[in-house]
C-alpha cells in the first residue's frame, strides 16, 4: 500500500512538472524561441527618500501598474518593452508631504528562465513628469530581481517577483536643477500569457 501511494505521488509530481514545460519544444528549455509573452505586474512598495540637495530624508509610498510584452529570440531568454503608470507619495522628515505624482514610464527589459520556473529580470525605464509652474522632472529607474513562473495552464502563469529598485528624479525649476533618489526592495505579482511558437518539425533523413 505504501509503495502504491509512493508511485502515485511520484506520478503526480512528474505530470505536474511536465505540464509546466513547453511540450512543443525540441530542446530542454522552459520556454522556446519564437514565443511571445504578454501580461503585466502590479507593485506596491515602501522605500526611503533621500534628497541630496537639501539633506532631507523621509518615506516614500509607491504604487505601479506595469504592462509587459516580450519576444523569445533564444530559448529561455526574452527581450521586450514594459510601460506603466507610477503613483508616488513622499513624506519628508515625517512632517511635510510632497506633491503626489502620477508618471508614465517606459523602457526595455530582459529575462532569463531556468527549467525550474525561476527567472531573473533586469529592466530599465525612463519618463518625464511636468507640473504647473514650470516644474519638470526627468525620471530614470532600474530594477534587478528574481521571480517564479507558476503555470496555471500551458500558456498562463502567475509570477511573483522580488526585485531591488532604484529611481532618480532630476527636477528643474527656473533653470535650477536638483536630484533625489529612491531605492529599496519591491515585491510584485504578475500575470503573463505565453503564446508558443508553432511546433518545429525535424528534417527527415
Amino acid at each position: 500500500m505504501h509503495r502504491l501511494l509512493f508511485l502515485v505521488s511520484l506520478l503526480l509530481v512528474s505530470l505536474t512538472s511536465f505540464a509546466q514545460e513547453n511540450r512543443s519544444s525540441l530542446i530542454n528549455a522552459k520556454i522556446k524561441d519564437g514565443t511571445i509573452m504578454l501580461g503585466g505586474n502590479l507593485t506596491g512598495s515602501y522605500q526611503k527618500y533621500d534628497q541630496k540637495s537639501s539633506g532631507k530624508t523621509g518615506d516614500l509610498i509607491n504604487v505601479r501598474f506595469l504592462t509587459k510584452s516580450g519576444y523569445f529570440f533564444w530559448p529561455d531568454i526574452a527581450i521586450g518593452l514594459n510601460a506603466g503608470l507610477d503613483y508616488t507619495s513622499v513624506n519628508v522628515d515625517s512632517t511635510l508631504y510632497g506633491t503626489r505624482t502620477t508618471d508614465l514610464l517606459a523602457g526595455p527589459f530582459v529575462r532569463y528562465y531556468w527549467n525550474s520556473g525561476l527567472f531573473a529580470e533586469l529592466s530599465l525605464n525612463a519618463g518625464v513628469h511636468t507640473e504647473r509652474g514650470g516644474v519638470k522632472s526627468d525620471i530614470k529607474s532600474g530594477a534587478l530581481g528574481i521571480g517564479y513562473a507558476y503555470f496555471l495552464s500551458e500558456q498562463i502563469a502567475i509570477e511573483p517577483l522580488l526585485s531591488f529598485d532604484y529611481r532618480q528624479n532630476q527636477v528643474t525649476i527656473n533653470n535650477n536643477t536638483s536630484k533625489d533618489s529612491q531605492y529599496g526592495p519591491v515585491l510584485s505579482i504578475g500575470i503573463q500569457a505565453y503564446l508558443w511558437a508553432p511546433t518545429r518539425v525535424l528534417p527527415t533523413k
